[in-house]
């Protein structure tokens, strides 16, 4: 038959992120939001005294990333062993995995409250997603951070995890989602977590690096080559050289200064500029997500021409 024929992912993958726009799990339902308590709590257990020796926080980081992960991934596999629709489960694991519609929609309520000149009830709705201090942030600082993260998660939480489908399958997307919660929940960030989040943030950064360099290339082929290269002379501070890049292309597509000095638990942090014409205000929010949601076409694009090809090499 034709579809045994062919590579299943990509076609898994279109049907799998329509779904996800159409049947939005609400956030108390995901079982993302299950794991990120569970994150928490074993963080609490095995990492109780940030005052302990450096090594002693970075081997229990190592560990507890191990613990957390080998349960469902043995779980996973035995599902995998006994099922008779190995498919089916792709697509169910990969379905938990993604969870951008609800990041949109909390992005786009900040975006509201900001331009309804409620800061107040906009830093509070960003708590749930952002790990700086938002208590310090005025309107314009807000903007940017929300940018910024609505930049970073597309192309972590979304393009990444399609990214790992296509590679391994719903076992590969999974745990590289779990193991990006664990590197948010221990977010080497702040300070109490610099050393025990280490193992966790090196593995995610890691695993991150292609996809988000690819979502970097896409940005400057669509909004300019050359300015993207400009601002890529920069000084690299704070972020990681896949974040590093994607803001700079990001910062070129959206059209306002990014990055800049930020609070995180209380510590001031120098982080690189991103310089434009000029700086972020509520409108750039939605304008983010339109960017990222034009990523997400293009690479959907080129999984149909993928699909396509496959299908014609057959006939």
């Amino acid at each position: 038959m034709l579809w045994q024929s062919l590579w299943p992912e990509p076609i898994l993958l279109l049907v799998v992120v329509l779904l996800s726009q159409l049947l939005v799990l609400p956030s108390a339902y995901h079982p993302l939001t299950l794991f990120r308590f569970y994150a928490r709590q074993l963080g609490r257990k095995v990492h109780p005294d940030p005052n302990r020796p450096e090594n002693q926080q970075r081997l229990s980081g190592g560990l507890a990333v191990i613990v957390a992960l080998l349960p469902p991934a043995i779980v996973s596999v035995a599902l995998y062993m006994i099922s008779e629709l190995p498919l089916a489960l792709d697509a169910v694991l990969l379905y938990c995995s993604l969870d951008w519609p609800w990041q949109r929609r909390q992005m786009l309520e900040i975006g509201r409250s900001l331009q309804q000149q409620q800061l107040t009830l906009a830093r509070e709705q960003a708590t749930a997603i952002l790990v700086r201090d938002t208590s310090r942030l005025n309107l314009m600082g807000l903007s940017k951070a929300m940018v910024e993260s609505c930049i970073l998660r597309g192309g972590k939480q979304d393009l990444a995890v399609w990214f790992w489908f296509l590679l391994g399958g719903g076992i590969a997307a999974l745990l590289y989602r779990l193991l990006l919660e664990l590197s948010q929940q221990w977010n080497t960030k702040l300070p109490v977590n610099r050393q025990f989040g280490a193992a966790a943030s090196w593995l995610i950064d890691t695993m991150a690096a292609i996809p988000m360099l690819i979502v970097s290339m896409i940005l400057a082929l669509q909004y300019g080559i050359k300015t993207s290269l400009k601002q890529l002379r920069n000084q690299s501070l704070f972020f990681n050289r896949s974040a590093f890049y994607l803001l700079t292309c990001a910062s070129v597509a959206v059209g306002c200064s990014l990055g800049g000095p930020a609070y995180y638990g209380a510590v001031k942090i120098q982080r690189s500029r991103f310089i434009q014409h000029r700086q972020p205000g509520w409108q750039d929010i939605a304008r983010a997500i339109r960017i990222v949601h034009f990523v997400q076409l293009y690479f959907i694009l080129v999984v149909v021409g993928v699909v396509a090809a496959q299908v014609a090499l057959q006939l």
